[in-house]
């Protein structure tokens, strides 16, 4: 028996760096039972069926997990494991957007690992000072950081959250420079990169894969796609439950018990944000937080729906069958 690293899953295919060299692996049947298969970032113990294939054995503990809502089941999706260090990569173009980063902050948070702002393409931003000012105004004491990745201007300092047994991955969207840092880091180009579009700042995920590689001057650096959505595990969360009590605290002040805080004459909602009184952003993070809500039960409907419209056929066709038994004396 082997201990090794996931660096890459690929279908039922799983890599798997162990002292010497890197295995191809397959899990054991009990994986299919419990449905916990190995994630980028797992310790592994695996046997050999050869010197280049494996079998994965046993999944070791996690100290940690970074997981997602999965649009699809509805049910809580690991994307990587095993990190100590979030790496949130903004780009400083068409990419920057804080409503956005805030949720990939609650999802480090959540997951209680260290998050680290990186604001990418400094060369391109728009309003340099405005924006940096934007970030650190909901950051906290999370620290930030300006980098141009094509340059390697400033990510020199990433290197120093790196110690030998570090791990650390790079969140964001598609396009914002996260193969482009990989690189860097890694100093070859390990990670193909694309151009992004002109006119919205996105990439074509060059990146389709999580992938673990190994620092030279020590530590791990996983590089991941860019997400098209970030739906948080647990999002009813204190934050979000904190910020629904906020707005419907002042909608309780509106003319209309069914305004729609949007148009509608009398809204203490819209007074607030006129006011001083509201940020517009935390106003579209309520939208953006009740539209979610609101598609996430009615996907759970329909699921219940479908169940019980599927059970309902199933029966009928039972005694279908029965039906046609007895007529044919059987």
């Amino acid at each position: 028996m082997l201990t090794g690293r996931v660096i890459e899953v690929q279908r039922v295919h799983i890599s798997v760096a162990l002292p010497d060299k890197v295995v191809l692996a397959t899990v054991r049947g009990e994986f299919h039972e419990t449905g916990e298969y190995p994630k980028v970032g797992d310790w592994v113990n695996v046997s050999l069926i050869d010197e280049e294939q494996a079998v994965i054995e046993e999944l070791l503990p996690r100290s940690s997990v970074i997981e997602r809502l999965d649009q699809e089941t509805l049910q809580p999706q690991v994307l990587v494991a095993n990190v100590d260090i979030v790496f949130i990569v903004m780009g400083l173009d068409g990419d920057y957007n804080v409503s956005r980063l805030e949720r990939y902050l609650l999802l480090a948070r959540q997951s209680n690992i260290t998050p680290v702002v990186i604001l990418n393409k400094s060369d391109l931003a728009p309003e340099l000072a405005r924006q940096v000012a934007g970030v650190e105004q909901v950051v906290g004491e999370t620290p930030v950081h300006i980098t141009n990745a094509s340059t390697g201007d400033g990510l020199e300092v990433m290197r120093s959250y790196f110690e030998a047994d570090t791990t650390a991955v790079l969140l964001g969207s598609s396009g914002a420079g996260k193969s482009t840092i990989t690189n860097w880091l890694l100093g070859e180009a390990a990670q193909a990169v694309n151009e992004v579009r002109a006119d919205d700042s996105r990439g074509r995920h060059t990146t389709t894969t999580r992938q673990l590689f190994t620092l030279a001057g020590g530590g791990y650096l996983i590089d991941t796609p860019g997400m098209r959505e970030l739906s948080v595990v647990e999002s009813e969360s204190t934050q979000e439950e904190m910020l629904i009590e906020e707005i419907e605290s002042l909608a309780q002040q509106c003319q209309f018990s069914n305004c729609d805080h949007e148009k509608s004459a009398g809204c203490a909602v819209l007074a607030a944000v006129d006011s001083g009184e509201l940020d517009p952003r935390t106003l579209d993070n309520y939208y953006k937080l009740v539209r979610e809500r609101a598609w996430q039960q009615d996907k759970t409907g329909s699921k219940e729906r479908y169940s019980k419209q599927n059970e309902k056929r199933q029966s009928q066709a039972y005694a279908a069958a029965k039906k046609r038994r007895l007529m044919r004396g059987g």
